[in-house]
């Protein structure tokens, strides 16, 4: 246990230390002059926008979460949970995030560990198809234009579609692939660590299920996550518009494919500040967009990020004034 809370440190600190680094090199680029006249080019209405759309991503990453528990949870406390959630996610960790959506399921809604953690699992593996698809579809139409991208692509699309196959494989023969992978993780003396035994859990709930539940489970899952994720190419959209940024849709949409995949594995820290910009700043440079403009922009972007997830943060105080006081006298 000690262990694994020093490596926990140790990755935490080499994260920060990571994105400190990035977010130096995309100040450099920055210039104060514009970023102080950024102002006079915000957009109300795609601003309005902008956070309506990210509160209807959050309540309806509440909604996924309350269908897929399949037991008899409140709506608005599965809410307050997300919204705790992405809190953490974005502005400290994506695995303080998950942490806290799992810890409080099973306090507030003694909903078992394993299942939780088997609703995650779905979920992001429902987020990730979704990615997959759009970003085949979005490279496609930009295969000329993404020369230094095209082995990188073809990579990721082979890695994650093998990925897939594997997970099929796993929904037919689940008990079997489940046994054989808890004797690697244990073997390889993985389990000493806690989200390893949370995986494991989850994969022990998996195997639990019935095979139409698990059919109509995934099916939900992905047909959830596909929306979400549509939704989430319009507010990514709509909030780079904010600031009059003249750049295709498409690019934006491909761009944003390639982001979410750093959204979906735990190697960011402050809703992947540092990382996010200069990774765009490059991608977005391979369709010509000037490198001065867009690092005021990102900049923008990014404190914009960060208030719209204050905005949302006030439901939790309306949910422990209000809300929760009367749940609990039902």
């Amino acid at each position: 246990m000690q262990s694994n809370r020093r490596f926990n440190v140790v990755w935490n600190i080499l994260k920060i230390l990571v994105a400190a680094a990035l977010v130096w090199v995309l100040l450099s680029k920055t210039d104060l002059d514009q970023f102080l006249a950024l102002r006079g080019r915000i957009l109300l209405p795609y601003l309005v926008a902008t956070l309506i759309l990210y509160i209807c991503l959050t309540l309806l990453k509440a909604f996924k979460y309350h269908l897929l528990i399949q037991q008899r949870t409140e709506y608005l406390r599965v809410l307050n949970i997300v919204v705790m959630q992405n809190a953490l996610s974005n502005f400290f960790s994506n695995s303080a995030g998950a942490a806290s959506y799992l810890a409080l399921l099973k306090i507030e809604e003694k909903v078992k560990m394993g299942r939780s953690g088997l609703v995650f699992m779905i979920t992001k593996i429902g987020d990730l198809f979704a990615v997959w698809i759009v970003m085949i579809f979005c490279s496609l139409l930009l295969w000329d234009r993404i020369v230094a991208l095209q082995k990188i692509v073809l990579l990721l699309g082979l890695v994650v579609g093998i990925g897939f196959v594997v997970f099929f494989v796993a929904m037919f023969w689940r008990r079997w692939f489940i046994n054989i992978l808890s004797r690697l993780l244990t073997r390889l003396r993985l389990t000493r660590f806690s989200f390893v035994e949370q995986i494991i859990q989850a994969l022990d709930a998996f195997a639990e299920m019935e095979q139409n539940a698990v059919f109509s489970t995934v099916f939900i899952a992905f047909g959830l996550s596909f929306l979400y994720y549509l939704l989430t190419l319009a507010w990514m959209v709509v909030s780079m518009r904010v600031f009059s940024l003249q750049v295709e849709t498409l690019v934006i949409v491909f761009v944003s494919g390639i982001l979410q995949l750093y959204s979906l594995v735990p190697i960011t820290v402050f809703g992947g500040l540092g990382v996010t910009e200069v990774t765009s700043l490059y991608l977005y440079s391979l369709f010509g967009v000037d490198h001065g403009d867009l690092s005021v922009v990102l900049v923008g972007w990014r404190v914009l990020y960060y208030l719209t997830n204050l905005v949302v943060l006030i439901y939790m105080p309306v949910y422990a004034v209000f809300i929760e006081r009367r749940l609990k006298s039902k």
